[in-house]
């Protein structure tokens, strides 16, 4: 089993080790990162070189690795007659961007023709904050105006899922951009080698045998046209069935669980209606399907720390999760009187899929003019 090595905290110039209570999340589901640790005193003067300040800048190694990098949201020192202890609570970089209002306003709360990385980098950057898009910069987006009271998060969430992308915090304190599931473990859990409690849940209350998405456009007199339609020309719908769960239409003797969705999309939204409909389906499958194990160990194999977002085997027979590969969504490493153990979620990577959506609803009429027109033909020569 590798070593995995001490806890330390790095704050105003401080190495701070030795600590005895530790508790460190990281996860693609959750921004920022944080931690809460604690250290009572050992001997009597033991804690009074140590000197901590609410807001200051921190890192978090663990064994000499980094996993927050962020700042120090609470420091609670404690006395009574038999102990003295100290308490630090803090989180990653990116807590800025969940708890403070995007500011841009030197460019009146608005982005023009700017993919979604070049979006999340003028948000960010204002906190210091740089962005790492590992599978390309995203999809443009045409215009996005800000809202105030909005978040900088809520921002870059929704850009995120417009072009089919997760983002969550780095060891580092940045923003990461990324599909799911695009990285690997060294190894797995396995029972009876380093799993010491394992649970796995199968669901299907939230999954449904037809899902079909209504796409209802946002075009002016687009209720008129719709209404002088005929059969479904009226209401155009996707349908996507999962036969998993049971029959794809009604009157075939086998359980049917339709769910209707609405897709409020501009005049072309029709593609993202069939996507909605295929990511409700993949989406609600793979949270159908979870596993939460404690190991014995914050480290793999090859001594490299869990990491969220990196797929790892399961191998674990008496909770029925075989020879499968599931993405980490969620990481806690663990220290205290129970020992050190690392807490991990689970789930197919189907389940992280972002929710297609369009940022920018334009009718057709304003869609054409944001469109450049074509050069005019010379005189007197065919169009």
């Amino acid at each position: 089993m590798p070593d995995d090595g001490d806890l330390v905290l790095l704050v105003d110039g401080q190495r701070l080790s030795g600590w005895q209570e530790v508790r460190v999340s990281r996860g693609i589901e959750r921004i920022p990162s944080d931690f809460d640790i604690s250290l009572t005193e050992r001997y009597p003067g033991e804690l009074e070189a140590a000197i901590i300040r609410a807001g200051s800048p921190c890192q978090v190694l663990i064994g000499g690795d980094l996993v927050v990098t962020g700042y120090i949201d609470r420091y609670a020192p404690e006395i009574s007659p038999t102990a003295h202890s100290i308490r630090v609570v803090g989180r990653g970089k990116c807590q800025d961007l969940v708890d403070c209002s995007a500011y841009l306003r030197g460019v009146n709360n608005q982005v023009m023709q700017a993919t979604t990385r070049a979006l999340a980098e003028k948000l960010a950057g204002l906190f210091s904050i740089s962005v790492t898009a590992r599978d390309g910069d995203g999809l443009v987006v045409p215009q996005f105006n800000v809202i105030l009271t909005e978040t900088s998060w809520d921002i870059i969430d929704r850009a995120a899922r417009y072009s089919a992308m997760l983002a969550y915090e780095g060891a580092d304190g940045n923003l990461i951009l990324s599909r799911a599931g695009t990285d690997r473990m060294a190894s797995g859990a396995a029972q009876g080698v380093n799993v010491e409690r394992a649970q796995a849940t199968f669901s299907v209350d939230q999954r449904f045998s037809l899902y079909e998405v209504v796409w209802q456009p946002l075009e002016v007199l687009g209720d008129v046209s719709r209404a002088l339609g005929a059969g479904d020309a009226a209401n155009v719908r996707a349908r996507v069935a999962d036969i998993t769960v049971g029959a794809g239409q009604p009157g075939t003797g086998r359980r049917f669980r339709p769910k209707v969705l609405v897709s409020d999309q501009d005049t072309f939204g029709q593609d993202i209606a069939e996507q909605r409909a295929l990511w409700e389906r993949n989406r609600r499958n793979g949270r159908g399907r979870q596993a939460f194990v404690v190991l014995d160990s914050w480290r793999d194999a090859a001594g490299r720390l869990w990491e969220p977002n990196a797929r790892m085997t399961l191998d674990i027979p008496a909770i029925k999760v075989e020879g499968v590969e599931w993405v980490i969504a969620d990481v806690t490493y663990l220290r205290g009187d129970n020992g050190t153990r690392a807490e991990l979620l689970l789930m197919p990577a189907e389940a992280f899929d972002p929710e297609p959506i369009v940022l920018q609803a334009f009718d057709a009429q304003v869609l054409n003019n944001m469109t450049p027109a074509a050069p005019a033909s010379p005189t007197g020569s065919p169009p």
